[in-house]
Protein backbone atom coordinates (compact mmCIF):
# COMPACT_ATOMS: atom_id res chain seq x y z
CA UNK A 1 0.00 0.00 0.00
CA UNK A 2 2.46 2.24 0.63
CA UNK A 3 4.77 1.76 -2.60
CA UNK A 4 1.10 2.38 -4.23
CA UNK A 5 1.17 5.82 -2.01
CA UNK A 6 4.05 6.77 -3.04
CA UNK A 7 3.85 6.42 -7.25
CA UNK A 8 0.22 8.29 -6.98
CA UNK A 9 -0.91 11.40 -6.49
CA UNK A 10 -4.17 12.56 -4.35
CA UNK A 11 -7.25 13.93 -6.05
CA UNK A 12 -9.11 14.50 -2.88
CA UNK A 13 -12.24 12.08 -1.22
CA UNK A 14 -14.97 11.63 -3.76
CA UNK A 15 -18.38 9.38 -2.10
CA UNK A 16 -16.24 8.51 1.25
CA UNK A 17 -13.71 6.87 -1.47
CA UNK A 18 -10.07 8.10 -1.67
CA UNK A 19 -9.15 8.84 -5.24
CA UNK A 20 -5.74 8.28 -6.22
CA UNK A 21 -4.31 8.97 -9.65
CA UNK A 22 -1.16 6.38 -10.45
CA UNK A 23 1.91 7.60 -12.16
CA UNK A 24 1.48 4.89 -14.94
CA UNK A 25 -1.26 6.77 -16.04
CA UNK A 26 -0.08 9.89 -16.03
CA UNK A 27 2.92 8.61 -17.99
CA UNK A 28 0.26 7.14 -21.17
CA UNK A 29 -1.47 10.31 -21.12
CA UNK A 30 1.68 12.14 -21.86
CA UNK A 31 2.56 9.08 -24.32
CA UNK A 32 -1.28 9.85 -26.29
CA UNK A 33 -0.41 13.16 -26.35
CA UNK A 34 2.95 13.18 -28.24
CA UNK A 35 1.47 9.83 -30.52
CA UNK A 36 -1.70 12.78 -31.15
CA UNK A 37 1.16 15.58 -32.18
CA UNK A 38 3.10 12.93 -34.41
CA UNK A 39 0.49 12.08 -35.93
CA UNK A 40 -0.46 15.46 -36.97
CA UNK A 41 3.12 16.01 -38.52
CA UNK A 42 3.15 12.91 -40.25
CA UNK A 43 0.10 13.44 -41.94
CA UNK A 44 -1.26 16.19 -43.72
CA UNK A 45 -5.12 16.01 -43.15
CA UNK A 46 -4.00 17.26 -39.37
CA UNK A 47 -1.43 19.68 -40.63
CA UNK A 48 -3.76 23.18 -39.98
CA UNK A 49 -4.88 21.04 -36.94
CA UNK A 50 -3.93 21.55 -33.18
CA UNK A 51 -3.47 17.98 -32.35
CA UNK A 52 -2.74 18.78 -28.75
CA UNK A 53 -6.53 18.79 -28.15
CA UNK A 54 -6.64 15.10 -29.15
CA UNK A 55 -4.03 14.13 -26.86
CA UNK A 56 -5.54 15.60 -24.21
CA UNK A 57 -9.51 14.44 -25.10
CA UNK A 58 -7.85 11.31 -25.26
CA UNK A 59 -6.22 10.96 -21.56
CA UNK A 60 -9.78 13.20 -20.41
CA UNK A 61 -11.83 9.77 -22.49
CA UNK A 62 -9.38 6.70 -20.79
CA UNK A 63 -9.53 8.54 -17.20
CA UNK A 64 -13.65 8.31 -17.52
CA UNK A 65 -13.22 4.93 -18.75
CA UNK A 66 -11.27 4.05 -16.17
CA UNK A 67 -13.67 5.55 -13.96
CA UNK A 68 -16.71 3.37 -15.12
CA UNK A 69 -14.49 0.54 -14.71
CA UNK A 70 -14.24 1.32 -11.14
CA UNK A 71 -17.81 1.97 -10.19
CA UNK A 72 -18.65 -1.20 -11.45
CA UNK A 73 -16.41 -2.69 -8.38
CA UNK A 74 -18.00 -1.02 -6.34
CA UNK A 75 -21.16 -1.36 -7.04
CA UNK A 76 -20.56 -4.77 -6.86
CA UNK A 77 -18.37 -4.86 -3.92
CA UNK A 78 -20.92 -3.01 -1.79
CA UNK A 79 -23.83 -4.88 -3.32
CA UNK A 80 -21.66 -8.46 -1.72
CA UNK A 81 -21.05 -6.86 1.58
CA UNK A 82 -18.07 -5.04 0.89
CA UNK A 83 -17.03 -1.58 0.03
CA UNK A 84 -14.01 0.69 -1.24
CA UNK A 85 -11.96 3.03 0.77
CA UNK A 86 -9.25 3.83 -1.44
CA UNK A 87 -9.01 3.87 -5.48
CA UNK A 88 -5.53 4.27 -7.50
CA UNK A 89 -6.30 4.69 -10.89
CA UNK A 90 -3.95 3.32 -13.36
CA UNK A 91 -4.07 3.22 -17.18
CA UNK A 92 -5.84 -0.69 -17.08
CA UNK A 93 -8.03 0.13 -14.18
CA UNK A 94 -7.57 0.47 -10.65
CA UNK A 95 -4.59 -0.80 -8.43
CA UNK A 96 -6.30 -1.48 -5.39
CA UNK A 97 -8.70 -4.03 -5.11
CA UNK A 98 -12.40 -3.79 -3.16
CA UNK A 99 -12.96 -5.34 -0.37
CA UNK A 100 -15.38 -8.14 -0.03
CA UNK A 101 -16.10 -11.03 2.50
CA UNK A 102 -14.10 -14.41 1.34
CA UNK A 103 -16.72 -16.23 -0.62
CA UNK A 104 -16.17 -17.27 -4.00
CA UNK A 105 -18.99 -16.18 -5.67
CA UNK A 106 -19.02 -12.54 -3.93
CA UNK A 107 -15.09 -11.74 -5.12
CA UNK A 108 -16.28 -13.35 -8.68
CA UNK A 109 -18.87 -11.32 -9.37
CA UNK A 110 -16.49 -8.09 -7.78
CA UNK A 111 -13.88 -8.82 -9.86
CA UNK A 112 -15.61 -9.58 -13.07
CA UNK A 113 -17.79 -6.07 -12.57
CA UNK A 114 -15.58 -3.68 -13.73
CA UNK A 115 -15.31 -4.93 -17.15
CA UNK A 116 -18.59 -5.80 -17.45
CA UNK A 117 -19.39 -2.02 -16.66
CA UNK A 118 -17.11 -1.22 -19.83
CA UNK A 119 -19.23 -3.63 -21.94
CA UNK A 120 -22.50 -2.02 -21.10
CA UNK A 121 -20.74 1.61 -21.30
CA UNK A 122 -20.06 -0.20 -25.03
CA UNK A 123 -22.91 -1.03 -25.87
CA UNK A 124 -24.74 2.65 -25.10
CA UNK A 125 -22.18 4.07 -27.21
CA UNK A 126 -23.17 1.30 -30.14
CA UNK A 127 -26.26 3.34 -31.50
CA UNK A 128 -24.89 6.63 -32.11
CA UNK A 129 -21.89 5.46 -33.13
CA UNK A 130 -23.37 3.59 -36.24
CA UNK A 131 -25.78 6.47 -36.60
CA UNK A 132 -23.18 8.70 -37.60
CA UNK A 133 -21.81 5.97 -40.21
CA UNK A 134 -18.75 4.46 -38.13
CA UNK A 135 -17.59 1.05 -38.78
CA UNK A 136 -18.03 -0.26 -35.05
CA UNK A 137 -16.75 -3.52 -36.33
CA UNK A 138 -13.47 -2.43 -37.36
CA UNK A 139 -12.98 -1.43 -33.99
CA UNK A 140 -13.51 -4.76 -32.54
CA UNK A 141 -11.39 -6.67 -34.91
CA UNK A 142 -8.54 -4.30 -34.88
CA UNK A 143 -7.82 -3.03 -31.25
CA UNK A 144 -4.50 -2.60 -30.89
CA UNK A 145 -4.58 -0.25 -34.89
CA UNK A 146 -7.91 0.70 -35.33
CA UNK A 147 -7.45 3.43 -38.56
CA UNK A 148 -9.07 6.40 -39.47
CA UNK A 149 -10.04 6.90 -34.84
CA UNK A 150 -9.26 10.71 -35.12
CA UNK A 151 -11.19 10.94 -38.13
CA UNK A 152 -14.38 13.21 -37.49
CA UNK A 153 -15.15 16.57 -35.26
CA UNK A 154 -13.93 16.70 -31.97
CA UNK A 155 -17.27 15.26 -30.58
CA UNK A 156 -17.36 12.22 -32.80
CA UNK A 157 -13.51 11.23 -31.86
CA UNK A 158 -14.28 11.63 -28.06
CA UNK A 159 -17.11 8.57 -28.47
CA UNK A 160 -14.55 6.75 -31.02
CA UNK A 161 -12.21 6.75 -28.36
CA UNK A 162 -14.48 6.18 -25.56
CA UNK A 163 -15.55 2.94 -27.48
CA UNK A 164 -11.98 1.52 -28.08
CA UNK A 165 -10.74 2.37 -25.14
CA UNK A 166 -13.41 0.38 -23.39
CA UNK A 167 -12.95 -2.06 -25.64
CA UNK A 168 -9.70 -2.69 -24.58
CA UNK A 169 -10.03 -2.46 -20.84
CA UNK A 170 -12.44 -5.06 -21.11
CA UNK A 171 -10.24 -7.51 -23.28
CA UNK A 172 -7.36 -7.27 -21.01
CA UNK A 173 -8.43 -7.52 -18.08
CA UNK A 174 -9.84 -10.46 -19.22
CA UNK A 175 -6.15 -12.46 -19.30
CA UNK A 176 -6.37 -14.83 -16.50
CA UNK A 177 -3.45 -12.90 -15.16
CA UNK A 178 -2.34 -10.60 -11.71
CA UNK A 179 -3.21 -8.39 -10.89
CA UNK A 180 -5.87 -7.72 -13.82
CA UNK A 181 -9.83 -8.58 -13.03
CA UNK A 182 -9.75 -12.29 -14.32
CA UNK A 183 -6.52 -13.38 -12.60
CA UNK A 184 -8.59 -12.21 -8.89
CA UNK A 185 -11.12 -14.36 -10.28
CA UNK A 186 -9.68 -17.34 -10.73
CA UNK A 187 -7.74 -17.21 -7.43
CA UNK A 188 -10.75 -16.84 -5.78
CA UNK A 189 -12.14 -19.77 -7.47
CA UNK A 190 -8.87 -22.00 -6.70
CA UNK A 191 -8.87 -21.04 -3.48
CA UNK A 192 -11.15 -23.04 -1.62
CA UNK A 193 -10.17 -25.93 -3.69
CA UNK A 194 -5.99 -26.00 -3.18
CA UNK A 195 -5.43 -22.89 -0.59
CA UNK A 196 -4.79 -19.48 -1.04
CA UNK A 197 -0.84 -19.89 -1.53
CA UNK A 198 -1.23 -22.67 -4.13
CA UNK A 199 -4.01 -20.95 -5.96
CA UNK A 200 -1.80 -17.99 -5.73
CA UNK A 201 0.91 -19.07 -7.50
CA UNK A 202 -1.66 -20.80 -10.67
CA UNK A 203 -2.48 -17.18 -11.07
CA UNK A 204 0.75 -16.28 -11.05
CA UNK A 205 2.20 -19.53 -13.54
CA UNK A 206 -0.47 -18.03 -16.21
CA UNK A 207 0.91 -14.65 -15.98
CA UNK A 208 4.59 -16.18 -17.04
CA UNK A 209 2.38 -18.32 -19.70
CA UNK A 210 0.48 -15.05 -21.02
CA UNK A 211 3.31 -13.04 -20.69
CA UNK A 212 5.62 -15.29 -23.16
CA UNK A 213 2.63 -16.05 -25.13
CA UNK A 214 2.66 -11.52 -25.84
CA UNK A 215 6.10 -11.68 -26.70
CA UNK A 216 5.64 -14.82 -29.40
CA UNK A 217 3.16 -12.43 -30.67
CA UNK A 218 5.35 -9.28 -30.41
CA UNK A 219 7.81 -10.78 -32.51
CA UNK A 220 4.82 -11.74 -35.39
CA UNK A 221 3.96 -8.05 -35.42
CA UNK A 222 7.26 -6.76 -35.45
CA UNK A 223 8.06 -8.90 -38.42
CA UNK A 224 4.95 -6.99 -40.43
CA UNK A 225 4.62 -3.97 -38.47
CA UNK A 226 6.18 -1.47 -41.37
CA UNK A 227 6.89 2.01 -41.04
CA UNK A 228 3.45 3.02 -38.58
CA UNK A 229 3.36 5.36 -35.84
CA UNK A 230 3.15 2.53 -33.13
CA UNK A 231 3.25 -0.42 -34.26
CA UNK A 232 1.15 -3.18 -32.32
CA UNK A 233 4.52 -4.88 -31.17
CA UNK A 234 4.75 -1.55 -28.82
CA UNK A 235 1.45 -2.21 -26.39
CA UNK A 236 1.53 -6.10 -26.58
CA UNK A 237 5.44 -5.81 -25.31
CA UNK A 238 4.75 -3.64 -22.57
CA UNK A 239 1.83 -5.42 -21.82
CA UNK A 240 3.94 -8.49 -21.54
CA UNK A 241 6.34 -6.94 -19.12
CA UNK A 242 4.02 -5.87 -16.81
CA UNK A 243 2.29 -9.20 -16.73
CA UNK A 244 5.79 -11.26 -16.56
CA UNK A 245 7.00 -8.30 -13.03
CA UNK A 246 3.04 -8.96 -11.34
CA UNK A 247 3.52 -12.50 -11.51
CA UNK A 248 6.77 -12.79 -10.49
CA UNK A 249 5.69 -10.07 -7.60
CA UNK A 250 2.86 -12.28 -6.35
CA UNK A 251 5.39 -15.60 -6.36
CA UNK A 252 7.94 -13.87 -3.96
CA UNK A 253 4.56 -12.16 -1.91
CA UNK A 254 3.82 -16.42 -1.04
CA UNK A 255 7.69 -17.22 -0.39
CA UNK A 256 8.02 -14.03 1.80
CA UNK A 257 5.07 -15.38 3.74
CA UNK A 258 6.25 -18.85 3.95
CA UNK A 259 9.73 -17.46 5.13
CA UNK A 260 7.60 -15.86 7.78
CA UNK A 261 5.97 -19.24 8.71
CA UNK A 262 9.28 -20.94 9.03
CA UNK A 263 10.93 -18.27 11.12
CA UNK A 264 8.85 -17.47 13.58
CA UNK A 265 6.35 -20.67 13.93
CA UNK A 266 3.16 -18.93 12.55
CA UNK A 267 1.06 -19.16 9.78
CA UNK A 268 0.06 -15.58 8.83
CA UNK A 269 -2.72 -16.89 6.08
CA UNK A 270 -4.54 -18.42 9.14
CA UNK A 271 -6.91 -15.52 8.92
CA UNK A 272 -7.99 -17.03 5.35
CA UNK A 273 -7.86 -20.95 5.56
CA UNK A 274 -10.10 -20.25 9.25
CA UNK A 275 -12.86 -19.33 7.21
CA UNK A 276 -12.20 -22.44 4.94
CA UNK A 277 -12.40 -24.52 7.55
CA UNK A 278 -15.42 -23.44 9.15
CA UNK A 279 -17.18 -23.53 5.93
CA UNK A 280 -16.09 -27.01 5.58
CA UNK A 281 -16.45 -28.59 9.48
CA UNK A 282 -19.61 -29.99 8.86
CA UNK A 283 -18.32 -31.67 5.90
CA UNK A 284 -16.72 -34.78 5.46
CA UNK A 285 -13.24 -33.96 3.39
CA UNK A 286 -12.60 -35.41 0.87
CA UNK A 287 -9.61 -37.34 -0.40
CA UNK A 288 -7.74 -34.16 -1.57
CA UNK A 289 -8.73 -32.46 1.02
CA UNK A 290 -7.59 -34.87 3.60
CA UNK A 291 -3.77 -34.96 1.73
CA UNK A 292 -3.76 -31.37 2.19
CA UNK A 293 -4.69 -31.81 5.74
CA UNK A 294 -1.76 -34.21 6.27
CA UNK A 295 0.28 -32.31 4.60
CA UNK A 296 0.05 -29.40 6.87
CA UNK A 297 0.32 -31.62 9.94
CA UNK A 298 3.45 -33.10 8.56
CA UNK A 299 4.88 -29.29 7.96
CA UNK A 300 3.54 -27.77 11.56
CA UNK A 301 5.42 -31.25 13.02
CA UNK A 302 8.41 -30.50 11.01
CA UNK A 303 8.27 -26.67 11.82
CA UNK A 304 7.71 -27.97 15.81
CA UNK A 305 11.40 -30.12 15.19
CA UNK A 306 12.92 -26.83 14.27
CA UNK A 307 11.83 -24.59 17.18
CA UNK A 308 13.03 -27.26 19.82
CA UNK A 309 16.55 -27.56 17.75
CA UNK A 310 16.48 -23.52 17.83
CA UNK A 311 15.89 -23.22 21.55
CA UNK A 312 18.81 -25.50 22.36
CA UNK A 313 21.04 -23.98 20.36
CA UNK A 314 19.62 -20.65 21.92
CA UNK A 315 20.87 -22.25 25.27
CA UNK A 316 24.12 -22.68 23.91
CA UNK A 317 24.67 -19.06 22.74
CA UNK A 318 23.32 -17.42 25.74
CA UNK A 319 25.88 -19.52 27.46
CA UNK A 320 28.34 -18.12 24.93
CA UNK A 321 27.09 -14.55 25.25
CA UNK A 322 27.52 -14.84 28.79
CA UNK A 323 31.04 -15.66 28.99
CA UNK A 324 32.69 -14.49 25.92
CA UNK A 325 30.50 -11.61 25.22
CA UNK A 326 28.50 -10.21 22.02
CA UNK A 327 31.40 -10.39 19.69
CA UNK A 328 31.99 -13.81 20.22
CA UNK A 329 28.49 -15.35 17.65
CA UNK A 330 28.36 -15.11 14.28
CA UNK A 331 25.45 -13.21 12.60
CA UNK A 332 23.97 -16.69 11.67
CA UNK A 333 23.51 -16.97 15.87
CA UNK A 334 22.75 -13.48 15.93
CA UNK A 335 19.22 -14.14 13.75
CA UNK A 336 18.81 -17.22 15.61
CA UNK A 337 18.74 -15.14 19.10
CA UNK A 338 16.36 -12.82 17.34
CA UNK A 339 13.69 -15.50 16.05
CA UNK A 340 13.47 -17.75 18.96
CA UNK A 341 13.15 -14.71 21.12
CA UNK A 342 10.56 -13.15 19.00
CA UNK A 343 8.70 -16.70 19.58
CA UNK A 344 8.84 -16.48 23.16
CA UNK A 345 7.17 -13.14 23.37
CA UNK A 346 4.35 -14.06 21.25
CA UNK A 347 3.75 -16.94 23.36
CA UNK A 348 3.57 -14.70 26.15
CA UNK A 349 1.20 -12.59 24.37
CA UNK A 350 -0.99 -15.35 23.72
Amino acid sequence: MRELNNWSLNVGLWGGVRIRLHASFLVVSVLGCYLAQLAGLRSHVYADVDMTAYGVLAAVVLLACVVVHEIGHGIAAWYCGGGMDLVVLGPLGGLNPPHVPHETPREVITALAGPLANLVFMLALTPFLILKNVDVSHLLRQPLYPSGLLSGSLPIVGVKLAFWMNWLLLVVNLLPAAPLDSGRALRSILWPVMGYRSATRVVSSSGLVISLCLCGLCWFFYQRSGARLLPEWVPLSTLAVYLFFSARQEARKIEEEEIDDELFGYDFSQGYTSLERAASASRRPNFFKRWLQERRDRKEQRLHEIEEEEERRFDEVLIRVKELGMEAISPEERALMHRVSARYRSRLQH
